[in-house]
């Protein structure tokens, strides 16, 4: 069975972050290691993110590399940008796929990054990665485009994303987007695709994003081509959605 890691932060409704990572590469047979960045809470309508230290995530990742072969990582909320930069030290002479959600964007609105750790998301994360996975929002950011209003826009998004450095880009707009369908683009360097589902009439998408990089993360560690990963993480999120459990506490 192969190590997958991630590095991300914690939901404390589980429904996000490194929980919802875990759980995914267990559902689908890889074997889950983790290094925390943060602890976010999460009450009705507001999130309440607490960073932990560069050196503890630095020694997080030490502990685990130095005795576990590890090839496919997944990078959710860094937190800050000398988290950021410790992930960058740590990895970028590896030979581990990166696949990076960039976690700009929350659900609720808002953002939690400062111009400098975006920049250097973009200057220097993204080059070393194999793929990344923005939301509608995050890619506009990324891309230096106002909206994102047609599949066209989203096109020429991925195509400037792409021109950081990284060579594969999937962005998600599922309800973010007009019409009954949800779609995920993916860009590679040897062609592009469309995946869609029908949108579902439902509240429970708490943690759409985390668990569909982390399906992706695991497939691709199970030897399934990129495209074949990204299609089977649109269904394999899809059906977790339908299948999803409201929160008591949180209208979702």
């Amino acid at each position: 069975m192969e190590n997958v890691l991630t590095i991300a932060g914690s939901d404390n409704l589980a429904g996000g972050g490194i929980q919802a990572d875990l759980k995914t590469f267990e559902e689908l047979d890889v074997f889950g290691v983790s290094a925390l960045t943060s602890v976010v809470n999460v009450v009705p309508g507001e999130i309440h993110p607490h960073t932990l230290s560069s050196e503890l995530l630095a020694e997080q990742l030490d502990a685990t590399l130095s005795q576990l072969p590890i090839h496919f990582a997944k990078i959710g909320l860094i937190g800050s940008f000398s988290n950021l930069l410790v992930i960058i030290k740590k990895l970028m002479n590896t030979d581990i796929k990166l696949i990076v959600d960039p976690v700009l964007f929350f659900k609720e609105g808002t953002h939690h990054f400062q111009k400098l750790y975006a920049d250097a998301m973009k200057s220097l994360l993204l080059p070393i990665a194999y793929l990344v996975t923005p939301n509608l929002e995050e890619a506009a950011y990324l891309s230096d485009t106002s909206k994102l209003e047609t599949q066209s826009d989203i096109q020429q998004a991925a195509q400037k994303i792409q021109a950081l450095g990284c060579p594969n880009v999937v962005i998600k707009f599922g309800s973010r987007f007009p019409g009954d369908t949800a779609y995920n683009y993916l860009l590679t360097e040897s062609g592009d695709y469309w995946f869609d589902t029908p949108k579902l009439a439902v509240t429970t998408t708490d943690g759409a994003g985390c668990t569909f990089s982390a399906a992706i993360t695991a497939l691709l560690a199970r030897d399934y081509s990129l495209v074949e990963a990204v299609r089977l993480a649109t269904r394999f999120v899809y059906l977790g959605i339908q299948a999803g459990i409201p929160s008591q506490s949180t209208p979702r």
